[in-house]
């Protein structure tokens, strides 16, 4: 009888453990990826994720003795294909956290399929339009990445102060992120002494910019540089037509958005690249222990150095294991889940691009790099010129989101380009006092 009961026991147990997993919490933990991984935008999904396989390889693929599986989805650049693997991934998968979309037109519908579907965790890999945080925030969705304007305000002061630039032309493909980097550049810019930032817009994947450079050319006498606002291989043939037509003698400085110094346009574009100026919340000269023990164990692992996009995949993970840590693994409680994430503060032990938390938006308050291009034992690398701490994604508005978020949403041609235009219009929403206050100290304070 002792027997029977102990058999008994131990199937009931067994049945238990069957029906409710682990006692921290769920059998399997699902995670899906999802980004470009074919076209003309593979390096923005590849780079993603790789960074998330870096960090879950870190981790044996276990959390807690819990086997962590991934399932990805090539978005193709393409928002309906986009729409359809996050559905996929919801309900074909069971996942219990998405990472992803990794580029600015694939960001806005992530927003509204988040909003929709709550019940899944949304952690951004790479994508950068602000409202994802702002405007439209939806509370299952954080990202811990960026916003394409929070990196570059302080460029736009740094060229107006530090650099001396009075005027600057804009040269960037025709979708949201890059608008958000315009937008991001003119107010730093324009309320630290520049004059005037002309925009050029161009179709998403075009890389025939010989008409741009034919007006480029004519426009020289009257601006100080330009700034290249493209990604991926638009940034290689812009480069190529940049130096066919002569445009490296007419202009002393060419500048570049975030996505121009990568890792991997560094080793496609070589000497091309030398002496640009950009700004990014990370930059892979970086001589933290961190950053240092990430690019090593990145390269031995893939063979390739790592870019911030790949930081973005592996940061994604890191922050989805510490949030775990605090819930004890329940993944499948997706409010207590999407909270601890962002109650997440992350190390500059932690991360490759130093310390960082996130804002009740759900987006990093972080340092942002001023950064210029440089050859360092032969290898070219973005080296941090000047840093800046603790960031907000409204930048020098931190203290007034609101009035930031009741101004216009950042479009191709808002907000305005000219000083006198600019500043009539911040006025309206940051009031007078503010303006006048720019004006008496002459910009931002340092």
């Amino acid at each position: 009888m002792a027997r029977k009961r102990i058999i008994q026991l131990m199937v009931a147990f067994f049945v238990v453990l069957w029906a409710f997993g682990p006692a921290h919490g769920v059998s399997e933990i699902r995670i899906g990826v999802i980004g470009p991984t074919t076209g003309w935008a593979t390096m923005f999904g590849q780079n993603n994720l790789d960074g998330v396989k870096l960090a879950l390889s870190e981790k044996d693929y276990k959390f807690k003795g819990t086997p962590i599986k991934i399932f990805t989805e090539d978005t193709k650049a393409d928002v309906e294909v986009m729409r359809t693997k996050l559905d996929s991934l919801k309900n074909r998968d069971k996942v219990h956290m998405i990472i992803g979309p990794c580029l600015g037109h694939e960001g806005m519908a992530a927003v509204d399929w988040a909003a929709r579907n709550p019940e899944v965790p949304v952690l951004v890999g790479y994508s950068a339009p602000e409202d994802m945080t702002m405007r439209k925030a939806t509370y299952s969705l954080v990202r811990p990445g960026w916003t394409g304007a929070q990196v570059i305000f302080d460029f736009g002061k740094f060229c107006a102060k530090d650099l001396k630039y009075k005027k600057i032309i804009i040269v960037g493909q025709d979708y949201a992120y890059p608008w958000d980097q315009a937008a991001g550049f003119i107010r730093g810019f324009l309320e630290n002494g520049g004059e005037k930032v002309e925009r050029i817009w161009s179709p998403v994947e075009a890389v025939d910019f010989s008409s741009i450079m034919a007006k480029l050319a004519g426009m020289a006498k009257e601006y100080d540089a330009v700034l290249c606002n493209c990604g991926g291989a638009q940034v290689v043939a812009f480069f190529k037509q940049w130096q066919q037509f002569g445009l490296d003698k007419l202009y002393p400085q060419i500048l570049g958005q975030a996505n121009v110094p990568l890792t991997p346009m560094l080793a496609e574009m070589g000497d091309t690249l030398l002496g640009v100026y950009s700004s990014l919340h990370y930059y892979d000269g970086d001589p933290s222990p961190a950053n240092v023990k990430f690019r090593e164990s990145y390269h031995k692992a893939f063979g390739y150095y790592p870019s911030v996009i790949s930081v973005q995949g592996y940061d994604c993970v890191n922050v989805a294991f510490k949030a775990m840590e605090a819930i004890d693994g329940k993944v499948d409680d997706p409010k207590a889940f999407i909270a601890a994430v962002r109650n997440v503060k992350m190390t500059a032990d932690e991360s490759p691009r130093g310390p960082f938390y996130f804002d009740k938006f759900g987006n990093p308050v972080q340092n942002i790099y001023i950064k210029k291009v440089v050859k360092q034992d032969g290898r070219l690398m973005n080296i941090a010129v000047k840093t800046y701490k603790d960031v907000s994604q409204f930048g020098p508005y931190a203290d007034m989101p609101e009035k930031y978020m009741a101004a216009p949403e950042t479009t191709r041609d808002y907000p305005p380009g000219d000083k006198a235009s600019y500043f009539k219009e911040i006025e309206k929403y940051f009031g007078k006092d503010y303006v006048e206050k720019l004006e008496k100290n002459k910009g931002w304070p340092d």
